[in-house]
């Protein structure tokens, strides 16, 4: 199982690697208005020619088409004997095999849901590794995995960056078409989780689960 919050800047590349369907894909790269999601769409996406014996062949079932019988071929034949001369090829993917055997999900905030709402841009975000200071770079080293909150790393006094602003619906519009057409990226709604759960009395929080959501990892405040 990996989990990755919804404002980190790797978010899209992390879901879209994942996806094993070229049809969203297409998808995607004709919907989306993010240049981000549909270069990384279109980089994911792969596309073999026909070969000139394969066009002939396609041609050939289609000459059938409008003779009663169809020549003994199916109309499921037909339908994609025009689909591979419409196109002119086969779509697949690049790197089919990454992440084979793993779950992938997403942490999702309240803040993100309010820009969704809002109709508003979204902060992708991460600490500003690059420009602390020796003694900064020892604290994120020592304790960046046991916070894993970029919100309460800023509020802990740590510089924090921008990476880029996302329209929050796009990125919402991008999860939610990959879940329901490849059953991932998986969400799991952290700050819900944390503000109803027990743990909070011990000083613990949510900061990740397995992929049915029945058992949370938790981490001390």
């Amino acid at each position: 199982m990996i989990m990755l919050v919804d404002s980190h800047p790797d978010i899209i590349e992390f879901i879209i690697s994942k996806m094993q369907n070229p049809r969203i894909l297409r998808y995607l790269i004709e919907n989306t208005e993010d240049e981000q999601i549909k270069k990384l769409a279109q980089e994911k996406l792969k596309f073999t020619p026909l070969t000139n014996t394969e066009e002939d062949l396609y041609q050939g079932i289609l000459n059938y088409r409008s003779i009663p019988g169809q020549g003994g071929f199916t109309d499921a034949a037909i339908r994609e004997a025009e689909e591979k001369s419409n196109t002119g090829g086969t779509y697949s993917v690049h790197n089919p095999d990454f992440l084979t055997g793993a779950n992938i999900s997403v942490c999702i905030t309240k803040e993100f849901m309010e820009a969704v709402e809002n109709d508003d841009h979204y902060d992708l975000r991460f600490p500003d590794v690059e420009n602390y200071t020796e003694e900064e770079m020892k604290v994120y080293n020592d304790q960046w995995h046991e916070v894993g909150d970029v919100r309460q790393w800023e509020d802990m006094g740590y510089g924090v960056r921008v990476y880029r602003k996302i329209k929050a619906k796009e990125l919402w519009r991008l999860i939610n078409v990959c879940a329901t057409y490849s059953a991932e990226p998986g969400i799991f709604y952290i700050d819900n989780a944390n503000d109803m759960t027990n743990a909070k009395s011990y000083g613990q929080q949510v900061v990740a689960t397995n992929p049915c959501g029945k058992v949370a990892k938790f981490a001390s405040r």
